[in-house]
């Protein structure tokens, strides 16, 4: 699994910044930077759904479909010049339509969200971010179910239109626990970009500012503390669950600060890894679906 998700994140950016002594180093917008008052609060509310697949190597579990719900929540305190502390939550559930002692119903993550990000007009583009929280299964929360996963992602600009950055990712209850990070971001023209963004990189076609269209990448997961169980390989370990999906996809801004974006695409696979306690379970293939709501108050 971890050979195949790192090809994944050798692609994977964010138009990040850096800055040094005299010079501040940013990303491009797709769009001239906008003359609109700096935000203050933003909100996004995701969920996707992915039909019944079955879990292999374990058949006579029978088919499972899940469901996905995300809430988010930011408040932007201006440091200095365009760089932003931002404070907030994260609330991220997975549903399952079936469930065992090895593969629980749900998996939740409550976590606080403490980034230092920089902002060109338009977006916001994280440069270190801490998520310390609780993440666990079903419904048990204990107090190993805490933690802090952090990513460090600055940039650099190689020229008007190409930047790359180079970081890393690091969280105790993941296999690696320090995870390198690298990609690029190319603006192709005004029309056509190329933004291999974690966790959704995407290649876009925008004829407009109102609408994108776009293939997109979805390579997400987590690691969770998993409750008591009566099975010795999954009794209170860490369970690592990832997904790998493309889809097309297309993005409206009616007004802005408020975005509706909906996919429609292909999971490729689910995978299911408790750490050092057991095997790696796949999930075969399923179509999914995936809309997300941004909402940007000024």
């Amino acid at each position: 699994m971890k050979k195949s998700l790192l090809l994944c994140c050798l692609l994977l950016t964010a138009r990040s910044v850096w800055a040094g002594e005299t010079e501040i180093i940013q990303t491009p917008s797709l769009v001239a930077a906008s003359s609109t008052p700096d935000p203050t609060w933003n909100f996004e509310l995701t969920t996707s759904v992915t039909s019944s697949a079955r879990i292999m190597k374990a058949g006579s579990f029978g088919s499972q479909a899940s469901a996905e719900y995300e809430l988010q929540a930011y408040k932007d305190i201006k440091l200095f010049k365009n760089y932003f502390l931002q404070l907030g939550f994260d609330l991220e559930r997975f549903d399952f339509s079936r469930s065992n002692n090895f593969f629980p119903y749900a998996m939740t993550s409550l976590a606080g969200e403490l980034t230092f990000a920089y902002w060109d007009g338009d977006d916001f583009y994280p440069v270190l971010r801490f998520e310390p929280g609780l993440y666990y299964t079903r419904s048990h929360i204990t107090k190993n179910s805490f933690d802090v996963p952090i990513r460090f992602t600055p940039g650099l600009k190689l020229s008007d239109n190409i930047y790359v950055i180079g970081g890393f990712s690091f969280d105790v209850y993941s296999n690696p626990i320090v995870f390198p990070v690298a990609g690029i971001n190319w603006k192709i023209n005004d029309q056509w970009n190329l933004r291999a963004v974690f966790p959704r990189p995407r290649f876009s076609y925008l004829p407009n500012k109102k609408w994108e269209f776009f293939v997109q990448g979805d390579l997400d997961g987590d690691s969770f503390r998993n409750g008591p169980t009566n099975d010795h390989r999954t009794n209170n370990a860490v369970l690592q669950y990832y997904y790998y999906r493309a889809g097309i996809g297309l993005n409206y801004e009616p007004v802005k600060g408020f975005e509706i974006e909906a996919v429609a695409g292909w999971d490729f696979k689910q995978e299911y890894d408790y750490i050092r306690a057991g095997p790696i379970y796949d999930v075969k293939g399923a179509p999914y679906v995936w809309l997300d709501l941004k909402w940007t108050v000024f």
